[in-house]
């Protein structure tokens, strides 16, 4: 045996070169079969926290996975149109069905997840999640409706603390299509005074001030009673007759300044059983702020149609949502709607009046 080892000595060693390379090969591939099925991202190619000025809250369930997907796959997308040139913010329609977009740092759209007393699995499955998109803040709440705006107070509390060069924030459900890309054009054209021409059929506010220290922005209701019974029930209410003036939930802008003024007296704000109208009673007493009705926001409890002028949708179906992405691609931006159609009306925000006589 000695031998014929010593005969064959070189062939023996090429023969066991040759077996670990073969091995590291094999497990090479296995490593990038993986790598393919949970993509990682380098720090390279994530926005950096202090570079997202808006930012978008899509409030979600933990199940709800196909609803984020669908979100990512569609209006999320149109993200890529704002860039910046010369140091200038700017807006070009950039998408297109084939090719790549750079990603712009500016805007970052966040899902919001309760995760308190989720089963393991699900646990891990939003874990593997998050670790694909890069996307998801968890917090540690139970995740139900009845935890709406415990979860907004929250998410508040989050930007506030890990997004220091926020400007903006929109507010949106996971049935939400949202125009982002035109939000914050007007954003960086018109706000915080939201006077500009283009805007003037749309738009209602209160009165013009020299100067605005925030910005509520959406489609306003102030003449909604409050309600004993029922999925929206708010058993603790006892303001008046009726909920102050807010934004509908399917869709709003906050600025900064009120990001950070619900975070920072978080434990002094009451809790009420509908997310916007609590948004509605934490903002109620604030001076200096801009609180702007638009007819473009279709936020309410079910869609008035679609004209478009739009800029949130709510109450749309996955399909509704890629019916309206393919639509936008098609006609570059131009045409968000298969077919105009009006199923409610709308209403000009009267400010100059009393809340009950606001909305007719």
């Amino acid at each position: 045996m000695l031998i014929l080892i010593k005969r064959h000595k070189s062939m023996i060693l090429v023969s066991i070169f040759f077996f670990y390379i073969g091995c590291g090969l094999t497990l090479s591939f296995l490593r990038l079969d993986c790598v393919d099925v949970v993509p990682i991202s380098t720090e390279g190619e994530l926005a950096k926290p202090g570079d997202i000025e808006y930012a978008v809250l899509v409030l979600t369930g933990p199940e709800n996975e196909e609803r984020r997907n669908v979100i990512r796959s569609t209006w999320a997308k149109f993200a890529e149109n704002i860039f910046i040139e010369n140091g200038e913010t700017l807006y070009k329609w950039n998408h297109t069905w084939i090719g790549e977009t750079k990603k712009q740092p500016l805007i970052k759209v966040f899902f919001a997840v309760g995760i308190d007393g989720l089963q393991a699995d699900k646990l891990h499955k939003l874990k593997l999640e998050m670790h694909r998109n890069d996307d998801l803040i968890l917090l540690d709440l139970y995740d139900s409706y009845r935890m709406l705006s415990t979860k907004v107070l929250y998410s508040m509390k989050w930007f506030n603390d890990h997004l220091k060069g926020l400007k903006y924030l929109v507010k949106c459900d996971d049935d939400s299509f949202v125009r982002i890309d035109l939000i914050v054009k007007d954003l960086e054209t018109f706000a915080p005074e939201m006077n500009g021409q283009p805007l003037k059929e749309y738009v209602s506010f209160k009165t013009v001030l020299p100067s605005y220290k925030g910005l509520y922005w959406g489609y306003f209701d102030g003449r909604a009673k409050t309600l004993s019974k029922g999925k929206w029930k708010e058993k603790s209410w006892f303001l008046c007759d009726t909920y102050l003036p807010y934004a509908l939930g399917g869709g709003y802008v906050i600025s900064k300044s009120i990001v950070n003024y619900i975070a920072q007296n978080s434990d002094f704000l009451s809790l009420y059983n509908s997310e916007d109208v609590s948004m509605g009673v934490w903002t109620a007493a604030l001076d200096g702020i801009n609180r702007v009705h638009d007819l473009r926001f279709d936020s309410e409890w079910k869609s008035r149609g679609c004209s478009e002028n739009m800029l949130v949708r709510h109450k749309q179906t996955s399909s509704d949502m890629f019916q309206m992405y393919k639509s936008l691609v098609n006609s570059h931006g131009e045409k968000l709607c298969k077919t105009e159609i009006l199923n409610r009306q709308s209403y000009i925000y009267n400010w100059n009046v009393l809340p009950s006589k606001c909305c007719r």
